[in-house]
């Protein structure tokens, strides 16, 4: 894969490395399968490497030592799930890390590191050497879409402890890659990830069938409620995960595993739902039913009415109107 190749591959992938990357001033060159930098400047030294496994994971490593105090952003447009093993020296002056994680085997951390932007004021003479495989949302959702309800809980496995023999797993894992391998394709390194998120599956979703959360349904009757109440307007997935004060990935997730349907088809259904009954309760215009039902624009409306319905809407408020 070249440089341009995985430059294009999404911007979910890009800000899991490059905005790092350009801070450090460090530029990447295609090398082993993946990206690789040094740098040696006036803030700091040190190299980088990515590979990539697959369209939806990625397998980071660097060794960094700042030489000058910096403010160091690292920013995500989507929640991953992180895996990482940190071997900085105990003689470094602070600690890093982002958000809140959960202690694995030996100094092994897992976490879900949320959207958005983290800004760490880095010492001077501090050396950050980690090894992390990042996994993206589409990674678990692609799963459960071709394994449903074999997979459950997975994404949150993320923030708990793990069994002593997973951990040990992913120990192992993590010591087959070291950067500059040679043989290190994307193939082998994805087929790691897979067998270790297979094993954490099995365990996973082993203790969400002995404890199925109750909040899990509390959450979806929320969002139906919300649904009923915002018909004519924004219901966009973000805007409702906003609302409701949890993570997009968390929301499809939990709605999909509680009604069999993925969360844009049932918004789609509801509002196809409510616009048949207003145009048959109604004499009003195609154009102000289709704003209580979230389309500004009369042709949006009538053209999502006629994909889900298979008539334009004057017609079918015809049809009825004849048969009743």
């Amino acid at each position: 894969m070249t440089d341009h190749e995985m430059h294009s591959e999404s911007r979910e992938i890009q800000t899991l490395y490059r905005p790092q990357v350009e801070q450090l001033g460090m530029e990447l060159h295609h090398r082993s399968g993946g990206l690789e930098g040094q740098v040696d400047g006036d803030i700091c030294r040190g190299r980088f490497q990515a590979n990539p496994a697959g369209p939806y994971c990625l397998v980071i490593w660097h060794d960094i030592t700042f030489l000058r105090e910096m403010d160091f952003s690292e920013y995500a447009i989507t929640d991953y799930a992180c895996l990482t093993m940190d071997e900085s020296p105990t003689s470094s002056p602070a600690p890093y890390g982002l958000q809140p994680c959960t202690m694995q085997e030996g100094n092994m951390v897992s976490l879900v590191q949320r959207a958005g932007s983290v800004t760490n004021r880095m010492p001077a003479g501090f050396r950050s050497r980690t090894q992390s495989i990042c996994i993206l949302p589409h990674y678990f959702m692609e799963l459960e879409t071709q394994w449903p309800g074999q997979v459950k809980g997975l994404f949150d496995a993320f923030c708990q402890p793990w069994p002593s023999g997973i951990a040990l797993a992913a120990l192992t894992a993590m010591s087959k890659f070291s950067p500059g391998r040679p043989d290190q394709t994307e193939f082998l390194i994805k087929a790691h990830i897979d067998l270790l998120m297979a094993m954490l599956a099995q365990a996973s979703s082993a203790l969400v069938q002995r404890h199925e959360s109750s909040h899990d349904h509390e959450l979806v009757q929320q969002v139906k409620t919300h649904i009923q109440s915002n018909l004519g307007g924004d219901l966009s997935i973000d805007r409702i995960a906003q609302s409701l004060y949890v993570g997009r990935t968390r929301l499809c997730l939990a709605f999909r595993h509680q009604t069999g349907v993925s969360l844009a088809r049932y918004i789609r259904e509801q509002r196809m739902d409510r616009a048949r009954r207003l145009l048959l309760s109604t004499g009003e215009d195609i154009a102000w039913i289709g704003r209580q039902v979230g389309y500004m624009r009369p042709s949006s409306f009538s053209a999502a009415f006629t994909r889900e319905t298979g008539v334009a809407p004057i017609t079918w408020r015809e049809h009825c109107n004849r048969v009743r």
